[in-house]
């Protein structure tokens, strides 16, 4: 069954990639059915997965297998499969996957003491020192067949469990301790800690520039926002596990107890999984977010600053959907001109109003009863409340509502229940007394379906006349993002 699987790929992916990509029969059977397959012949301690591009047509696909031993498969050992849809064949090999990629001729040197060269069953070693691939087996379209793809797994499995271990000691500070960056574990403080963030380049296109967006084609696209809530739900996916896979890495690499630091410190941390976050301790603005960045200041109470960062984050979050909409829509990657277009369009006066409400819901989840606080959204609703109707307002704070859901669904996902518990005492310290009347504007309506798939239409539409028409904002704004992007 597996065979017929794979072989069916091979006879039929140059034939599909013609076609289109969504919805189309083979993407789903090689997303959803062959890792079912793969399952049959392997244990319960790993992890497969079969990619086939997420909107557009790689130029093949491929199935990852990797151990439950990995937090993250952004640094570990991983069993791939490669389709060779031209030549009609298939290889099988184990690759190794590093955050600093100069340590691959490291890592191959290391674990090459671990291979015996003479019983590796039709395997070959990869003999390029510069190459992530340590092992690797090539079959023919003949060759496959149920019982030499369950031998070679069979094979290959305990040569892979016994490599993994010994990834795991090259990558721990006594192995590595030639890198050129090392940490002083227990020591550093959480503010201190810097991360590194990557985009990454999924999409076939590059937008950078505004003659290369604005398009008649583009512009149409932007308009009629062709996704499904299926691809809306995936973008949310990815956000947490990316927010998870960086949590993981600076656990990991920062020797850090979770339970042994403050509730400030753990929220603090867990916002850094997303987004680069610093203390300020001048101005009279509790917190910002821009350009890609949160600013808190350290001067404001515990509570305070840890609230300051949740609201803060969520207007990362909801510029970081949005902007993943827009890619989906536009088949582009993340460039500055795109990260410029949904900063712009965000400064809308109903879209601001939007993005306040929604941080203002999320803080307030993770806030005690009664001390919720809606100020900067209550003074942009009396800044322009007499511009638009009220049926314009109250639909844009049920959009508003809708995004503070999702984005709420996220953080519980790392602000748990103790965690929630732990906030609510810090509160509990402070002098002032609890006021309901904020609570009034809460509302439980939200969109859902294709009714919010046109409302994330009409926020990207938005953003069009605001750009063509600041074009000296939007320079000014993409060398700002020039600067973050090649920091990267």
């Amino acid at each position: 069954m597996l065979a017929s699987c794979l072989k069916e790929i091979l006879d039929r992916y140059e034939i599909e990639k013609t076609k289109r990509f969504k919805d189309n029969s083979l993407v789903l059977k090689i997303r959803k059915d062959l890792p079912k397959e793969f399952s049959k012949f392997i244990g319960d301690d790993f992890t497969v997965k079969a990619a086939c591009g997420v909107s557009s047509w790689p130029e093949a696909p491929w199935i990852t297998i990797i151990s439950d031993i990995f937090d993250s498969s952004q640094e570990a050992l991983i069993i791939q499969y490669n389709f060779d849809v031209i030549n009609s064949s298939l290889s099988l090999s184990i690759i190794s996957r590093l955050k600093d990629t100069k340590q691959y001729t490291s890592l191959r040197r290391f674990l090459s003491k671990f291979i015996d060269a003479t019983q590796i069953n039709g395997f070959q070693v990869n003999e390029n020192a510069d190459s992530n691939e340590l092992l690797v087996k090539y079959y023919t379209y003949d060759q496959l067949n149920d019982v030499a793809l369950k031998s070679d797994l069979d094979y290959i499995i305990p040569i892979y469990e016994d490599l993994s271990n010994h990834f795991m000691e090259f990558i721990s500070d006594d192995v590595m301790s030639n890198k050129q960056t090392t940490h002083k574990k227990t020591q550093i403080r959480v503010k201190d800690i810097t991360v590194s963030y990557s985009n990454e380049n999924v999409y076939q296109n590059n937008l950078k520039n505004p003659e290369e967006l604005f398009t008649d084609e583009n512009i149409e696209k932007i308009i009629r926002c062709n996704i499904q809530t299926e691809d809306y739900k995936f973008i949310l996916d990815t956000i947490r596990q990316s927010g998870h896979w960086t949590l993981t890495d600076l656990v990991r690499d920062y020797d850090l107890n979770l339970n042994e630091l403050s509730v400030k410190d753990r929220v603090l941390i867990f916002a850094k999984s997303f987004t680069d976050v610093e203390y300020k301790s001048v101005g009279r603005i509790l917190g910002s977010y821009s350009f890609s960045q949160i600013r808190i200041d350290d001067r404001l109470s515990r509570p305070l600053i840890i609230t300051s960062i949740i609201h803060e984050l969520t207007h990362f979050l909801l510029e970081k959907i949005i902007k993943e909409v827009l890619m989906k829509v536009l088949n582009t990657n993340d460039t500055p001109l795109i990260s410029s277009f949904v900063k712009i369009l965000l400064e809308d006066d109903l879209n601001y109003l939007l993005d306040e409400y929604c941080a203002h819901n999320v803080e307030g989840r993770f806030t005690l009863y009664g001390y919720q606080d809606y100020s900067s959204f209550n003074y942009k609703l009396n800044e322009i409340s007499h511009l638009y109707s009220k049926e314009d307002i109250d639909y844009s704070l049920i959009v508003a509502n809708t995004f503070a859901y999702d984005i709420k669904d996220i953080m519980e996902d790392f602000i748990d229940d103790d965690l929630r518990e732990d906030i609510k005492d810090e509160f509990l310290r402070l002098p002032d007394r609890p006021d309901y009347e904020p609570l009034e504007l809460e509302i439980d309506s939200k969109l859902e379906g294709n009714y919010f798939i046109e409302a994330l239409a009409l926020i990207l539409t938005r953003g069009i006349s605001d750009v063509l028409n600041n074009p000296q904002k939007l320079e000014r704004y993409m060398n700002k993002y020039d600067e973050f992007f090649s920091n990267q």
